[in-house]
């Protein structure tokens, strides 16, 4: 079953994705129209059902890197990461999800997930989002930054403090009391993002306490797994770009292939990616069997996010000028790799992952 979704998978994104990449990286923004079309299709339930939320992880790593391979990572994060959100509404509150899941599987609604603060990023220790119970719901006061699709989402799911302890909340794009502006950024240039503002906004509780930091933690297990799967599809992308274009440009009448500095350069880039792909594949199959750990996810995520900052700066280099504008495909994932190592978890904080487990 994998294999006929990945060709789903690819031969969507050759239609409806790679075709108009360049367009939305200068306009700042993929088409909302991009997920109804892939819930229409069943992409974004996995070519499951879209009435409850599969756990297929071959299916999901599959997904990631076949839009990876369209050539821009904010489509990826746009179209990939709502098992994230799902995953955390699905705990919660089992009616909710029931509305929930198949509106966001059949691509009718969009959910974002809003853990991070401008003065706190994602040290959930540090919060300053509040909940303050009012009757049956909750009221939200507070901020949120960095938000993928946070301006233009139906649903966001949304950490803040409730009663000293960490709450998971769900919220309404619409929301009375909730504002957004627009952050440009680095990458992801396709996938706007938003800072956020709270006001008394009305919430209705998932979880909180123990129970939410248990399944959040897990959850951010799949987000980094996925941000180690696009990363190993973006290295490859640069990859395979690089040896083309040294197979074409000639210096001094040979192409630039046969200068042994080059090859030797580009053989090592392999090398590393090889081995960055084997380990990447091992911690999808983990996580099909329930057996990921924190530090396997977090040693995913750093060595593939490590070989695609490599294998992107080579391939900047061996194109030379055509590598440094716009817009050439090494130069925007070159650009895209440096928020692959803050997302989900900078890459010091994987090592405290990892540096607890020895």
């Amino acid at each position: 079953m994998t294999e006929h979704y990945r060709d789903q998978v690819r031969a969507f994104v050759d239609q409806h994705v790679r075709p108009h990449v360049d367009g939305w990286e200068a306009g700042g923004a993929y088409p909302l129209e991009l997920h109804a079309r892939a819930g229409r299709e069943g992409l974004l339930a996995l070519g499951h059902p879209p009435d409850t939320l599969p756990e297929d992880a071959p299916a999901l790593a599959v997904l990631v890197e076949e839009l990876t391979r369209g050539g821009a990572q904010g489509v990826t994060m746009g179209l990939a990461s709502h098992f994230v959100s799902l995953g955390l509404v699905q705990g919660g509150d089992a009616r909710l999800a029931a509305e929930v899941i198949p509106a966001v599987l059949g691509g009718d609604q969009r959910i974002a997930l809003a853990l991070t603060e401008p003065q706190a990023g994602s040290d959930l220790r540090a919060l300053q989002c509040r909940a303050e119970p009012d009757g049956g719901l909750y009221r939200l006061t507070g901020e949120k930054a960095f938000i993928c699709n946070g301006g233009r989402a139906e649903l966001l799911v949304v950490g803040a403090v409730l009663e000293g302890a960490l709450g998971l909340f769900l919220v309404k794009g619409s929301a009375p009391g909730l504002s957004h502006a627009r952050r440009d950024c680095l990458g992801w240039r396709c996938l706007p993002l938003a800072s956020l503002r709270f006001e008394a906004t009305p919430a209705r509780l998932l979880l909180a306490g123990k129970q939410a930091s248990r399944l959040l933690q897990q959850c951010l297990l799949q987000e980094r797994l996925n941000l180690a799967v696009m990363a190993v599809g973006s290295a490859q992308l640069a990859q395979e770009a690089a040896v083309a274009h040294c197979r074409e440009r000639r210096v001094g009448g040979a192409p630039l292939l046969e200068k042994s500095a080059i090859r030797q350069r580009l053989a090592e880039r392999h090398a590393a990616l090889s081995v960055a792909r084997l380990y990447v594949d091992q911690a999808v199959r983990w996580r099909a069997s329930g057996q990921l750990t924190a530090a396997q996810a977090a040693i995913a995520k750093n060595v593939a996010v490590d070989t695609l900052e490599q294998v992107a700066r080579d391939a900047v280099q061996v194109h030379g000028a055509h590598g440094c504008v716009e817009p050439a495909l090494v130069e925007r994932i070159y650009r895209d790799a440096r928020l692959l190592a803050i997302g989900g978890g900078a890459r010091e904080v994987m090592l405290e992952i990892i540096g607890r487990a020895l």
